[in-house]
């Protein structure tokens, strides 16, 4: 009897140790739920904003644009659930295809705001802003 009790202990800490090394061995987290980047649309220009988002291989297939974003208006876009950052582009639509700004590496894990400023002749300017 005491071998039997002795060999299922060593059977649950062989099965507790796998779990542990599943656990350790999983993979790093993504994006937090309800992370997002914002803009908020303060300059003389109408905006799109374009998300390239990074993480595992078919990911891009979510890349996205908001386009022509009006004076006055606020959108977001939200990290996908198996995202790990995100690059956006800023567009200012100025007649000839408009100026543009880059935002790298977006951190999925915590949310990112910023605002547009600027008027004609002299371009716009993104600005990061507290969510």
């Amino acid at each position: 009897m005491r071998a039997i009790k002795k060999s299922m202990m060593h059977g649950a800490a062989v099965v507790g140790l796998a779990l542990v090394g599943t656990l350790t061995a999983a993979p790093t987290a993504s994006a937090s739920p309800g992370n997002y980047i914002q803009f908020s649309n303060n300059s003389g220009f109408l905006v799109d904003t374009c998300y390239q988002w990074q993480g595992p291989d078919g990911i891009e297939s979510k890349n996205y644009c908001h386009t022509s974003k009006p004076v006055g208006q606020t959108w977001k876009a939200y990290f996908p659930a198996e995202a790990t950052g995100a690059t956006a582009t800023v567009t200012f639509a100025m007649g000839n295809g408009g100026a543009k700004e880059y935002l790298y590496n977006l951190d999925a894990n915590s949310s990112h705001c910023y605002q547009t400023t600027g008027l004609w002749p002299n371009g716009g300017e993104v600005l990061r802003t507290n969510c």
